[in-house]
């Protein structure tokens, strides 16, 4: 009998995924917020964040910020 709920992933694993996707990311799982964080430098040196509640909210948010810094 299958109850619809899809078996929970590690954090870890989940981070080592989104790190391999987003090389230039710094990525990890926050024990505290129960969310995935991210920072990276957009193309004036900044420093941009992701704090984000799953991995696709990641992506997202990861992609976005990538297509704000990345070269014209």
């Amino acid at each position: 009998m299958q109850t619809g709920i899809e078996p929970q992933v590690s954090p870890a694993i989940v981070v080592r995924a989104l790190s391999a996707r987003f090389p230039k990311w710094t990525i990890w799982w926050g024990e505290a917020t129960m969310c995935y964080w991210g920072m990276s430098r957009g193309r004036d040196g900044a420093l941009i964040h992701v704090e984000a509640r799953s991995a696709q909210d990641f992506v997202r948010q990861a992609r976005e910020m990538d297509g704000r810094t990345s070269p014209s």
